[in-house]
């Protein structure tokens, strides 16, 4: 049922965004600005449907359309990357100001990774399953990922950088509710 993932989502990680949680920050071996491989891309096309798909034939920009990620703001075109060993897609601000908040907003295919491996950033790991799957949350200073479990040892997630964390948990919450039918059933 899709409906209990808003819901779960939005009641735990909204308020998992909180400095209430004690952690230590662990670095996750990249940086906010990943290392470009490949340049801009001009897609985007409908989400792939999540329920026959492969995740190693999923592309990263096919599961957020232009129109998703533009609710926060204007952005440049979508940009393929590899982020460690994640396939990314991200979508950067386009600021007419250096005062204006508008995210970074990414998909990350993680193929080695599962949602139980996401590191503590800054405010603790909340983990939770929801719609069948094992999901994680991680904040830290100005980041907010949403981890989204495929198998134990995969996983997609949503990343939202460049604004507060509360408000960046906010918008990944937001983002992962539209990501997760799309994303296949390990």
């Amino acid at each position: 049922m899709r409906a209990g993932l808003p819901l779960v989502v939005a009641s735990l990680f909204v308020s998992a965004c909180t400095d209430s949680e004690d952690g230590t920050a662990e670095p996750q071996g990249g940086s906010d600005t990943p290392s470009v491989t490949s340049g801009p891309s001009a897609t985007t096309s409908s989400p792939a449907d999540g329920n026959g798909s492969s995740l190693a034939d999923l592309d990263p920009c096919t599961l957020l359309d232009t129109s998703d990620v533009h609710r926060y703001g204007n952005h440049k075109e979508a940009e393929h990357r590899t982020v460690g060993t994640a396939r990314a897609c991200v979508w950067f601000p386009l600021r007419e100001s250096g005062s204006e908040k508008i995210p970074t907003i990414a998909t990350l295919i993680r193929e080695n990774a599962g949602a139980d491996d996401v590191n503590d950033i800054g405010q603790g790991v909340q983990r939770t399953q929801a719609n069948g799957r094992d999901i994680a949350q991680a904040a830290g200073p100005g980041t907010c990922v949403i981890a989204i479990g495929v198998t134990a040892t995969s996983r997609v997630d949503v990343q939202v950088t460049g604004i507060e964390a509360d408000d960046a948990c906010t918008v990944a919450n937001e983002l992962a509710v539209i990501v997760e039918p799309t994303v296949p059933r390990g």
